[in-house]
């Protein structure tokens, strides 16, 4: 097996692709122990504990109990209380992907110009657990985002310490059991280490990084769809010029219409304008003058590029909001140690990331209005250009063809509509009203996660559904497809038949959803 360099965290340098790296694809992490990051941690440390502020989560207790003076020798055993009291999460568990995420993001912001101010040991205890795939079992409720994700953060800080749970080597078990395994002692959590280890927006973050980076590849692959219904409903590609683009210049459109245009130059089953005029002529000449051969297709064709036009800009402009966040320390206090100062903040806040979130959530939704659409159209004889009532493959009436695909499509688009509405307005206030008013960005992330688990079954229906028209549509030759369609085409004939008498579509359907989760297709050639 090849020897892959691990992802260096330093506290201002991470992406998203280094993310999904190290918590997908099990990246290890180093952090080199004599780095600036770790310098600035120590003197930050030094400096926090030889002050005499009394400081709040320290020497004072939190949120609406600030004003309540925690003694000296309860100092330490205030950070155990303050991390039993948040170990409350509630729901089903958080995928070990995104927990993945959670430990590196906390490490990356506690690393940030050393703000945090706890000990480098435990930051190297995260990343030892990380590199052992010992991993918190975290919920998927407990954050209102506001004063960072507590309570999910409160198991990586139970972890860290020793206590709680983790999934270790396919199974949950007794924190302490898996460190004595792993001989690592468990850790004691002082002065202010438990309210850091909590303080931020490390969970929403991780949450928010998958979820732009698989809406991407979703994105990819709606462009496809689209595509092959261009191919498979003998589409004009006149739409997709560049003048048409260059006189709306809008950079989301451009990037679209150049996309559906190299994945149609190849195509034999996409009609030239020029040719369908000439037609309308000689239809006119022969003084036949109504139902003339159409030279404008509906708008899930001729406005694609529109329509992915504000996706594709949402999409660049939300993974600078994330990594952004990835980057930042989001704890509260935050030590200044260049100007000696101690600042209580609120960047623990996850404003920016709900809001984030909310937008990915209804440029996704555009994108399901889109295969929506296709999808609906493609199906219907009355508009599919000829091709069988719902696409039967055999003896139309007899056979039903796609047409209980399309049903159970309208039903996953409902869903997928229904949590592309925005999350964070709905927002309330909560802890003793000290935080009257919160992000939500920890529920709009998970809601985006959702939104792309539904999107997924949408673009497998889409897939079944365009590719099934595509064979009608060629006579089953695919070498019509231009090429690089003709490789998605492809990818689904291997895993799934072509539906010429009616048979069950459940397993089939579940075939291609894998293949999408799994990123079976090569998508590549489509930039966005």
């Amino acid at each position: 097996m090849k020897n892959l360099s691990p992802v260096i965290v330093d506290g201002e340098s991470l992406t998203i692709e280094k993310l999904i790296l190290v918590a997908r694809g099990r990246r290890a992490v180093y952090l080199p122990k004599d780095s600036e990051a770790v310098q600035k941690l120590i003197r930050s440390r030094a400096f926090y504990l030889a002050s005499d502020i009394r400081m709040y989560g320290d020497r004072l207790a939190v949120g609406a109990n600030d004003n309540i003076v925690i003694p000296e020798e309860k100092r330490i055993p205030f950070q155990e209380n303050l991390i039993n009291s948040l170990s409350c999460g509630i729901g089903r568990l958080i995928h070990p992907e995104i927990v993945r995420g959670i430990m590196l993001l906390r490490v990356n912001a506690i690393l940030h110009e050393g703000c945090s101010a706890i000990g480098p040991d435990k930051v190297l205890r995260i990343i030892q657990l990380l590199n052992c795939d010992v991993l918190p079992i975290i919920h998927r409720y407990g954050s209102v985002g506001a004063s960072g994700d507590l309570v999910p953060l409160a198991a990586l800080a139970a972890v860290v310490r020793g206590s709680g749970k983790a999934w270790y080597q396919g199974r949950i078990r007794e924190t302490a059991d898996v460190l004595c395994e792993l001989r690592l002692e468990p850790l004691v959590l002082r002065e202010k280490e438990g309210l850091s280890l909590v303080n931020g927006t490390s969970a929403m973050t991780s949450m928010a990084a998958f979820a732009w980076y698989d809406a991407c590849y979703f994105v990819k692959l709606a462009l496809a769809c689209t595509a092959l219904s261009f191919e498979a409903s003998e589409g004009i590609t006149d739409s997709l010029h560049p003048f048409v683009h260059s006189v709306k210049p809008h950079p989301g459109q451009q990037i679209a219409a150049r996309d559906l245009r190299l994945l149609l130059e190849g195509s034999a089953l996409t009609k030239d304008i020029d040719e369908l005029r000439a037609q309308v002529e000689r239809s006119v000449k022969a003084g036949v003058l109504t139902n003339v051969v159409d030279t404008q297709k509906a708008y899930s064709q001729r406005c694609s590029p529109h329509v992915f036009s504000p996706v594709l800009t949402a999409l660049r402009e939300i993974k600078k909001v994330i990594m952004c966040e990835m980057n930042s320390a989001n704890d509260n206090p935050v030590v200044n140690f260049e100007e000696k100062k101690i600042h209580h903040t609120g960047n623990f806040s996850g404003f920016d990331i709900a809001d984030a979130m909310d937008r990915l959530k209804q440029q996704m939704g555009l994108v399901a209005d889109l295969m929506f659409a296709v999808k609906e159209r493609i199906l219907d004889a009355r508009l599919n250009e000829g091709l069988p009532p719902s696409l039967a493959g055999e003896e139309p009436g007899f056979n039903s063809g796609l047409k209980g695909v399309g049903l159970c499509g309208t039903d996953v688009y409902g869903e997928a509509k229904f949590l592309a509405q925005p999350y964070a307005p709905l927002r309330r206030a909560t802890e003793s009203m000290n935080q009257d008013i919160v992000s939500f960005g920890f529920g709009a992330a998970r809601q985006a996660l959702a939104l792309n688990e539904a999107l997924t079954m949408l673009l497998a229906i889409t897939l079944l559904t365009v590719t099934q028209a595509a064979d009608l549509r060629s006579g089953r030759d695919p070498a019509k497809l231009d090429p690089r369609t003709r490789k998605i085409y492809e990818k689904v004939r291997s895993k799934v038949a072509f539906v010429g008498k009616d048979r069950p579509l459940d397993e089939d359907l579940e075939k291609l959803v894998l293949m999408i989760q799994n990123r079976e297709f090569d998508l590549d050639s489509i930039k966005i």
